[in-house]
């Protein structure tokens, strides 16, 4: 280093130490008044979640009891018509639900309560459309006298009258998204002594002892508007891949997939029993027939051609199957019901199919074992090596024979081939047969400029990619219209 460029540097050194010097005098010369930092501006908002909070509590025998609070400030015309109506789902055969109250708190401090004639208790919209298959209800609550300005509060608590599976429970739970909110709270309360799968929020989880109970607490806040506009789009996208995001929190008493697969082998196992009507039905349908090939295929045809599928998710009311010679006489069922009808023919013509749980929203989370994480019933037919395996899904009924819909590929399944022997697989990513898309156009550019044209787009594979939620009409490769009926609700409704 030269001795001018010491002499250069010196001198700035020089200058940036009297710079700051002077800084920190007049700092203390003219001490401004500290400002606040700006608060977030919500105002926009069609509504404000302030306080919610969730409590839940098991017992070793399988009941529960649940409790939610909440407090919203509605702003805005939108926020009237999103909270002027509540809903309270609940499994009538299972559970009651209470309102403990639902008042509005106006800005000029009077509050209205609103009355218990404003309680209604219905049919849920799937029990509606099939009476036999589900149980669940709602409690619609119109909320008196809400405005813009107002604060929303309510409380209800839900108890268990006896449990879905005696010394068993599962829970999950997803942290409002839609929306700002200020401060939610997740509380799970457990026997101290019983030993749980629980997988949530590290960064938020406490975990606390008391009187007997191990009480696990989350708290979560969502200080950001969603506006993205794509993100409704990507949302509906990950929905019909079967992709959408898992639950914030998960809890179970089962400590392992054995344990769900043989609790639900030993429900099913008596229901795909041939009884002589299933067995007559069988021979007529495969008479003739000595390959168990040609049989396999003509069973399926007749199952999933024939039977019209009831659109529940398994798990929504109740999780047995109907007898396989109820389900034949009835000429419906659910997913659980038309595999148990097509176990129990191909059973009668000395053909093995087991029972496939399967989640049809989502990829299955491996380490929470729960009933909770399927939404589906699919046929797993084991021939030669586990990639040679055949599944069979009877519920699209214009599916052809081996044939899974992109939300069931590439996932993990729970088989059971027995009471011991229960394993995950995983499904096939890509269809049996090659996939073809062809896509023509026919226009016309006007000397205006503007384009008129028809396009027709041709696939050879049926997907739902092309379809809105359950009832949507699409079209299969042949042209026809087709009513997609695949179940979109999440396993056990959560109250």
């Amino acid at each position: 280093m030269t001795a001018r460029w010491k002499e250069v540097m010196a001198s700035r050194w020089c200058v940036l130490s009297l710079t700051i010097v002077l800084a920190v005098l007049l700092g203390h010369a003219q001490t401004p008044s500290p400002k606040s930092p700006p608060k977030d501006d919500y105002s926009q908002e069609a509504a404000v979640i302030e306080e919610m909070s969730t409590k839940v509590a098991f017992g070793n025998d399988g009941n529960f009891t649940y409790q939610q609070t909440c407090r919203v400030r509605v702003q805005t015309d939108a926020g009237v018509q999103r909270w002027g109506l509540l809903s309270f789902p609940f499994q009538s055969a299972t559970q009651i639900v209470e309102i403990d109250y639902v008042r509005v708190r106006k800005a000029d401090g009077s509050t209205l309560v609103t009355p218990p004639d404003n309680v209604q208790d219905l049919d849920s919209e799937i029990t509606r459309s099939a009476p036999f298959y589900s149980d669940l209800r709602e409690k619609h609550v119109a909320v008196k006298g809400l405005g813009k300005g107002d604060i929303l509060e309510y409380e209800a608590h839900y108890h268990t009258t006896k449990p879905l599976i005696p010394g068993q429970f599962w829970f999950q739970y997803s942290f409002q998204r839609d929306g700002i909110v200020l401060d939610e709270r997740l509380e799970i309360k457990v026997p101290s002594e019983r030993a749980v799968k629980v997988k949530g929020p590290q960064a938020t989880q406490t975990v606390a002892t008391e009187a007997g109970s191990r009480i696990y607490t989350w708290t979560y806040s969502n200080l950001q508007s969603a506006k993205d506009p794509d993100s409704d789009q990507r949302k509906q996208t990950e929905a019909v891949r079967g992709l959408l995001p898992p639950p914030d929190v998960q809890i179970s008493s089962f400590q392992s997939w054995e344990d769900v697969g043989r609790w639900y082998w030993n429900l099913q196992k008596d229901r795909i029993e041939p009884t002589p009507a299933v067995r007559a039905k069988a021979a007529e349908l495969t008479k003739g027939m000595t390959d168990d090939a040609a049989k396999l295929r003509a069973l399926y045809s007749f199952v999933s051609t024939q039977y019209r599928y009831i659109g529940i998710a398994f798990g929504i009311g109740r999780y047995q199957p109907h007898a396989a010679d109820d389900v034949l006489s009835n000429n419906y069922g659910d997913c659980k019901d038309k595999h148990t009808l097509l176990a129990s023919l191909l059973q009668a013509s000395g053909i093995n199919l087991y029972p496939a749980l399967i989640n049809s929203s989502r990829k299955l989370d491996p380490d929470v074992p729960s009933p909770s994480q399927f939404d589906h019933v699919i046929g797993y037919l084991p021939q030669g090596k586990s990639n040679d395996a055949v599944w069979l899904d009877t519920t699209p009924e214009v599916a052809p024979f081996g044939f899974l819909l992109q939300p069931l590929r590439d996932k993990q399944a729970l088989v059971m081939a027995g009471d011991k022997s229960i394993q995950l697989i995983t499904t096939p990513a890509d269809p049996p047969f090659p996939g073809t898309h062809a896509f023509k156009i026919d226009g016309r550019l006007g000397d205006d400029g503007t384009f008129e044209a028809k396009a027709r787009i041709r696939l050879a594979e049926i997907t739902r990619s092309r379809c809105a939620p359950p009832s949507a009409r699409c079209r299969n490769l042949n042209g026809k219209i087709w009513r997609s009926r695949f179940p979109t609700h999440s396993g056990t409704p959560a109250p």
